[in-house]
């Protein structure tokens, strides 16, 4: 499981290294994205969250193909239609979504700095989690560096049969934070 804000800089670095590792492993891991249960980057990273939790919910195996492009361009229309999401199925879950977790409501509450984000907030408070990207494996909080190479490893080092896709050579240089291409020298872990 990982934890992050869809517009948090340090989450989309976190989500751009992990991605090659959970297609490298495909069906071999159960991989959820959660997100944290308070939004920091307004109302564009609440909506995003809730599109990106139905996405991976209803649409997963066209979650990689979303971030993918989302994580490049920041532009979630134009990365719904790349990816091949279906429009009305993610509208329906949208909305269904919001009202179950009163994501617009919450949102105009003003008696917080941050205003709380309820969709996985059972699971924040389970394992602690307190900040984006918060990586979770086999229920535990888990540090690790966010290149692809370092993530798959961390991943793997959880099985007690390994895979032969853990052999897999993914990239070892850092994702930059934020949106868009290219590698940053600072390889920060996740927490």
């Amino acid at each position: 499981e990982l934890f992050v804000m869809s517009y948090c800089p340090y989450g989309t670095q976190m989500q751009k290294g992990i991605m090659p590792a959970i297609d490298a492993l495909g069906d071999k891991i159960d991989f959820d994205l959660k997100f944290v249960d308070y939004i920091m980057h307004g109302e564009e990273e609440a909506q995003e969250n809730v599109r990106q939790y139905c996405i991976n919910k209803e649409q997963k195996n066209k979650l990689s193909g979303y971030l993918s492009c989302f994580l490049k361009s920041g532009d979630s229309q134009a990365c719904l239609k790349t990816a091949g999401i279906d429009e009305g199925k993610l509208a329906k879950c949208y909305g269904d979504s919001d009202k179950q977790f009163k994501v617009s409501e919450l949102m105009k509450d003003t008696s917080s700095t941050y205003p709380p984000f309820m969709i996985n907030s059972d699971d924040n408070e389970k394992y602690g989690v307190s900040g984006s990207p918060t990586l979770v494996i086999n229920g535990a909080i888990i540090n690790s560096a966010r290149d692809s190479a370092s993530l798959l490893k961390t991943i793997c080092t959880a099985f007690n049969n390994t895979p032969e896709e853990c052999q897999k050579e993914l990239s070892n240089s850092t994702p930059a934070p934020g949106f868009g291409d290219g590698t940053t020298a600072s390889a920060s872990t996740a927490s």
